[in-house]
């Protein structure tokens, strides 16, 4: 797997792990090959970043699960992370993060 900039990303590639929305909403499920119309829709809620399979991953793996972290960090990657506030509003988003895919399964 690889992280990649959404503007590198080619139709084609296929995404090696879940895409969340700024809101905690799915948008995609790894292992969609992205068309056009994804690549935009991930563009217009707010998403720069994305996992993709790279060549050497085997077809048929199983997708790497969510890595909540990761996901908390790319909202936040603006911020000033030793504030108290955003501490809280993290914690927060990790919690409302973890409830939500609690129930598919996701690994935390």
């Amino acid at each position: 797997m690889e992280v990649v900039d959404l503007r590198e990303v080619e139709e084609g590639m296929v995404l090696g792990s879940d895409v969340l929305g700024a809101n905690g909403q799915p948008l995609l499920r790894a292992g969609i090959s992205l068309t056009r119309r994804h690549l935009q829709l991930l563009s217009a809620n707010g998403v720069t970043h994305v996992s993709v399979r790279t060549a050497a991953a085997i077809p048929g793996d199983a997708p790497e699960p969510l890595n909540l972290e990761a996901v908390v960090q790319e909202r936040f990657h603006n911020t000033d992370p030793d504030h108290p506030l955003i501490r809280e509003l993290q914690r927060l988003c990790r919690q409302r993060l973890e409830e939500r895919l609690g129930d598919h399964g996701h690994d935390r």
